[in-house]
């Protein structure tokens, strides 16, 4: 629990100006945590999400190894607990989208958002998670929304009783065949290795599902349709050989990658766009922190989100000082 007294703002800075002490970025677990934080420390805290809260802990399936919760809870019950609580404390929440930080070196930065509204803050922690990586192929965007998505949870229910495939091998990608195995009537699950890299446990849950069929060292290559996805083209890597699968869903799960809208800031990223912090989750620049998925860390997990949004908030106060 972060200590008030240890987090008290100079009420000059509101008095003369309409800024915020702190504007997060992103509604996620590191996002809501470092709101709650802020908020419970009396700080004047603003928090900014082009969606509702939850972020992307709320397309999980089941969540099974968040500490408090030893049966697993799935993801959007997980999210809807975590909004009630951020609730309790004084935080104004606003729906859009950020387009750009301005004066990101000055004392009072601006948060320019889509809908033309700009925001004023002292400190800023920036908390948008990851967006989903693409295939890079051509059919993605012809078949946007007509037969290839990113979000298993969301879009199941349209193919009960069908046939579709998940591309991806990792964690990601096997707890949405896991989930959509529920609803569909066959799955095949299209990974580029001879192996998943999920955990043991959900790896052997997955293989061992009647409806899920592994496809190994393999890629889609392309997609027919005429107005909805009806087939896809699947290269083997080791034989050469093309197959075509008849489905109607390609569910992509090969990864996630920081959003890019945000990353024109003179923030230092590593080689793969994340951002870096040192351990109080400062950024490059003074003033601005990071917190979450998006920035450069070892292990991307609800519990290390939630633990990064605190460490930042309690630090974020402490420079407020």
């Amino acid at each position: 629990m972060i200590e008030e007294s240890k987090l008290q703002v100079d009420i000059s800075i509101r008095q003369s100006s309409d800024a915020y002490d702190v504007i997060v970025i992103g509604a996620g677990p590191a996002g809501m945590s470092a709101a709650l934080c802020a908020g419970r420390a009396k700080l004047k805290t603003l928090l900014i999400d082009k969606s509702l809260p939850g972020g992307e802990a709320s397309t999980a399936y089941i969540v099974d190894n968040f500490l408090g919760f030893p049966d697993g809870i799935l993801g959007v019950d997980l999210a809807s607990k975590m909004e009630d609580h951020l609730k309790r404390v004084d935080v104004e929440f606003v729906c859009t989208s950020v387009d750009s930080i301005q004066d990101s070196h000055a004392k009072i930065k601006q948060v320019h958002t889509n809908l033309g509204t700009v925001y004023k803050a002292v400190t800023i922690i920036l908390a948008m998670g990851l967006e989903p990586k693409p295939l890079g192929t051509l059919f993605e965007r012809q078949f946007m929304g007509r037969g290839v998505s990113y979000y298993a949870q969301g879009d199941a229910s349209w193919y009960r009783g069908k046939n579709v495939a998940v591309v991806g091998g990792g964690n990601c990608a096997c707890y949405a065949a896991d989930y959509l195995s529920q609803y569909v009537d066959h799955l095949y699950l299209i990974h580029r290795s001879d192996g998943l890299k999920a955990v043991k446990t959900l790896k052997d849950r997955v293989l061992a599902n009647p409806k899920i069929r592994p496809i190994w060292n393999s890629e889609v290559e392309d997609a027919f349709g005429v107005d909805r996805l009806e087939k896809i083209k699947v290269l083997n890597r080791s034989t050469g050989q093309y197959t075509w699968l008849d489905i109607k869903c390609l569910f992509v799960y090969v990864g996630r990658i920081p959003p890019k809208e945000l990353l024109t800031l003179s923030i230092k990223v590593d080689e793969k766009g994340f951002i870096l912090t040192d351990e109080y989750m400062r950024t490059t620049v003074p003033g601005i922190y990071a917190a979450g998925d998006i920035r450069e860390k070892q292990i991307r997990q609800i519990a290390t989100a939630v633990s990064d949004g605190m460490i930042a908030a309690v630090n974020a106060g402490r420079e407020l000082e």
